[in-house]
């Protein structure tokens, strides 16, 4: 499937939507990014990645959010953000496009998880205090 348009919330951002930003604009370079809160565009459709909008968290129907009950988790039960949601579903591809070795793939992607999305999805959700986020801090 081609993808046309990258969607997200219109009004204020925040880190997670704007990270995602970047790595699906990276990945699918000709879409459209629409912000956007009119629900013919926050539902599912062809063409179209969804995220941190929409109620939802449907990876087939390429819907990637976290703000409906129950929110989805990780494996060990800490909150994601539609950030770290799109880095399960495509950093491997975002680090491919820069041509890191197949090899080192899976332990950049971990890394970067743990040192770098996990803190954004935990500030986003509320979990973590943007003042022992160091770096961070300034992101979010």
């Amino acid at each position: 499937m081609t993808i046309t348009h990258l969607v997200t919330h219109s009004g204020g951002f925040h880190a997670d939507e704007l990270l995602s930003s970047v790595i699906l604009t990276r990945l699918y370079p000709d879409a459209t990014l629409l912000r956007s809160r009119d629900a013919d565009w926050i539902t599912s459709g062809a063409g179209r990645i969804i995220y941190d909008v929409g109620r939802e968290y449907d990876a087939d129907a390429l819907i990637f959010d976290h703000h409906q009950r129950p929110n989805p988790l990780r494996e060990d039960g800490q909150p994601f953000s539609s950030f770290g949601l799109i880095w399960q579903h495509y950093g491997r591809d975002y680090l491919r496009s820069f041509d890191v070795p197949e090899a080192d793939v899976e332990d950049i992607h971990r890394s970067f998880d743990q040192g770098f999305v996990l803190p954004v999805d935990l500030i986003d959700n509320g979990a973590l205090e943007p003042s022992v986020a160091g770096p961070l801090a300034g992101v979010t």
